[in-house]
């Protein structure tokens, strides 16, 4: 039986992929997150969506906006993420642009200032990002956990919601330390390829 990676692994991965994302330059980033978004609007799991969940990104992390106008244009709807940081935990709120009505709060996280409140039995497609992922949808975030939590909530029977990582292709390694209470997801976009991972943790 293969020993589970150690968990005092995650924070030298983490440091790792800053690493790799700083001698990103700029064109870098923008050339890669176009290719990012193409591929997400492209797939069948975004085209099938009816509520689509992303997030609004903080320097090194790829910028969806294409997909998020994508999503407008389809009359699909939009919801990011709202943090709670005391409780460390993140509710969705539907927006309506991109542009305005948001606030910048701790760690630079833009958040919208108002909006509704959307259930996440009505999310088709959740658009995760992350500092490292793997062929197996293993995730490795920076350590607050919301995804993990928001993620972990329990599916409707006939929920068909796909959790789609987002990332860099350079954020790919062969395996991410996880511990029982992170989430994988079911794909992995990045400017290179799609990666469906073979199993999901379904709660």
């Amino acid at each position: 039986m293969t020993e589970a990676p150690r968990l005092d692994l995650k924070e030298p991965l983490r440091e790792t992929m800053r690493e790799r994302l700083r001698a990103l330059t700029e064109e870098d980033i923008l050339r890669s997150s176009n290719a990012v978004a193409r591929r997400v609007v492209a797939s069948a799991f975004f085209e099938s969506a009816s509520t689509v969940m992303l997030y609004l990104p903080i320097p090194g992390e790829v910028d969806i906006l294409g997909v998020a106008l994508r999503a407008f244009q389809q009359g699909k709807t939009v919801c990011v993420p709202r943090m709670d940081w005391r409780k460390r935990r993140m509710t969705a709120v539907e927006i309506r642009t991109v542009n305005d009505g948001f606030e910048q709060r701790q760690h630079g996280v833009r958040e919208p200032a108002s909006g509704r409140p959307v259930p996440i039995e009505e999310i088709d497609l959740v658009l995760a990002p992350g500092l490292a992922f793997d062929a197996a949808g293993r995730r490795l975030g920076r350590g607050g956990g919301f995804y993990d939590r928001f993620l972990s909530q329990p599916r409707d029977r006939r929920s068909m919601r796909t959790t789609c990582g987002v990332c860099f292709d350079i954020q790919i390694v062969d395996r991410t330390p996880t511990d029982e209470h992170d989430q994988t997801v079911d794909v992995v976009a990045t400017d290179r390829r799609l990666i469906c991972a073979p199993c999901r943790n379904r709660a």
